[in-house]
């Protein structure tokens, strides 16, 4: 099982424009992806990029004298853990905790809430096949 990684919202914006990517990128690529939102240096780049090699997030694979960064694990699976683990940590585990209390605090509309239940009937009806 992943253990769940703490990313700062800075490497959080470089995960998105990796996944986004959806291929290895190299630092210069990534910088210019990020240049209409962050105006940083080469070397702040590559610090994400180290830190996020460290924790797991990413593999560096060398080409001539060029790093590519890749993720390891697609967007999907990242927030499918990052969901379980806040899911245990907050609510123990309780996905009916969790909704009751997004619907008694307002955070679901009346709308997302049916939506919701029209999605969980589709799930149950796949699981019955």
């Amino acid at each position: 099982m992943f253990m769940p990684v703490r990313l700062s919202e800075a490497q959080q914006e470089i995960m998105q424009e990796i996944w986004a990517a959806g291929r290895p990128i190299t630092c210069e690529e990534l910088r210019q992806r990020l240049a209409g939102e962050r105006e940083w240096k080469t070397t702040t780049v590559l610090t994400f990029l180290s830190r996020l090699v460290e924790k797991g997030m990413l593999t560096v694979t060398k080409r001539g004298r060029t790093n590519l960064y890749a993720a390891r694990m697609t967007q999907e699976e990242y927030r499918g853990e990052e969901g379980a683990h806040f899911l245990r940590q907050v609510y123990g585990g309780s996905v009916k905790q969790m909704v009751a209390s997004l619907c008694e605090s307002g955070q679901i509309a009346p709308g997302e809430l049916e939506e919701l239940r029209s999605w969980l009937e589709t799930q149950r009806k796949d699981d019955l096949k």
